[in-house]
């Protein structure tokens, strides 16, 4: 009889060495269990090095009421990492001689923009672009009636629309100020900001992205969005009804750069390697070495003008506690269910791109938790191996 049961042990050991023996996951395994564990809808997970993809994982449905696949087609929102992407657009336009980071965006916008209390004190893009500039998100700003003059208009009495700081003296992230960034593309090119940047940024390098699901050019792959409990927050049917004006109308276009954008997990990923390396992609200059600079430059009156240590430059922010000993760059994007993360680390040459359209996932020192643990996968397998 024990002879027997050893035999049987044996066999099942050979059969099953994973389950008898502890034999470790997989990282497809790994991500997996992940997404599985924070209830995510769908989500994929993308690492690049050196730039190239080294690593790929989707996981979940688009939407459940159609159970289409989660795959490498599949377009989700990027939320507030849709402020990183304006910011890479925004410094290819500085790269061109179109705007200019210190200049008094009352030359773009074609009125005169000031925080009432300090008439001396012109408010730029750095500040716009660094949540410096003093803005306030009232009631005006929460009004979808409400027109962009109407509430920074010196002109127009705009005092409860700025907070009582000296701009460029106090950190404090604003919605406002990024979607005020649209508002001057659209000023300056004469274009909607996203046909704009369909133009200008994503189809040169082959990347097929909108600020509106409208403009996308294969609309079966857009994926439903979900709050965290798992409940519908909208479906692309739904927003495939939402009118866009493609139209230059600044006055009204001052939030769409705030969380529009709809990208493939592959193309997030592909910026992360213009702003991970020298501002080249697949040998192609997008940005200048100056610009990427910039971007991960630390704000300070010394160097930029700016006295409040903020962490953001040009929409860019600093993370020290995500990789250890390690500082990455990029943002992060939160609403509702959606989660959306676009990390680099220069020194390493490696990008991370979380990306789902709904989960259940809190913050753990600022990042959400579900980044974090995908992250520490990415560390353990292109970090502490090198």
């Amino acid at each position: 009889m024990k002879r027997t049961l050893l035999l049987w042990f044996f066999v099942f050991a050979l059969v099953f060495p994973a389950c008898v023996l502890g034999e470790e996951m997989t990282v497809d395994e790994q991500v997996d269990k992940i997404f599985r564990e924070t209830k995510a809808v769908g989500g994929a997970f993308v690492v690049a090095q050196h730039g190239e993809i080294v690593y790929e994982r989707y996981y979940g449905v688009q939407q459940k009421t159609t159970g289409v696949p989660v795959t490498e087609n599949t377009y989700f929102r990027g939320a507030s990492v849709t402020k990183l992407v304006t910011g890479i657009g925004l410094m290819k336009m500085m790269d061109d001689g179109l705007l200019a980071p210190d200049e008094d965006i009352s030359t773009y916008l074609g009125y005169t923009v000031r925080n009432p209390r300090y008439m001396d004190v012109p408010i730029t893009l750095r500040m716009l672009m660094s949540h410096t500039a003093g803005l306030n998100e009232n009631s005006s700003y929460s009004s979808k009636s409400s027109l962009l003059s109407d509430m920074i208009d010196v002109e127009k009495k705009a005092r409860s629309n700025f907070r009582d700081v000296r701009p460029g003296s106090q950190y404090t992230y604003s919605n406002f100020g990024a979607g005020i960034t649209g508002a001057i593309v659209e000023s300056v090119t004469g274009q909607d900001v996203s046909t704009y940047m369909r133009g200008y940024l994503f189809e040169p390098l082959g990347i097929d992205a909108a600020y509106t699901v409208t403009q996308l050019t294969e609309p079966d792959y857009i994926a439903a969005t979900y709050h965290k409990d798992g409940s519908l927050y909208a479906a692309p049917s739904y927003m495939l009804r939402q009118e866009y004006i493609a139209q230059s109308l600044p006055d009204q276009h001052y939030r769409i750069t705030v969380g529009s954008l709809w990208i493939r997990p592959r193309d997030l990923a592909r910026l992360g390697i213009v702003l991970c390396g020298d501002g080249t992609l697949d040998g192609e200059r997008v940005l200048s070495e100056e610009a990427i600079a910039a971007m991960r430059q630390a704000q300070s009156e010394e160097s930029t003008g700016i006295t409040e240590d903020s962490p953001y430059s040009f929409f860019c922010i600093r993370q020290d506690t995500l990789f250890d000993g390690r500082t990455v760059y990029g943002h992060q994007g939160t609403d509702e269910g959606i989660v959306c993360n676009l990390y680099v680390e220069p020194e390493s040459e490696l990008v991370i791109c979380v990306m789902t359209n709904g989960c259940n996932s809190t913050r753990e020192d600022g990042i959400m938790r579900i980044t974090r643990r995908l992250a520490a996968i990415a560390e353990a397998e292109y970090l502490t191996q090198q």
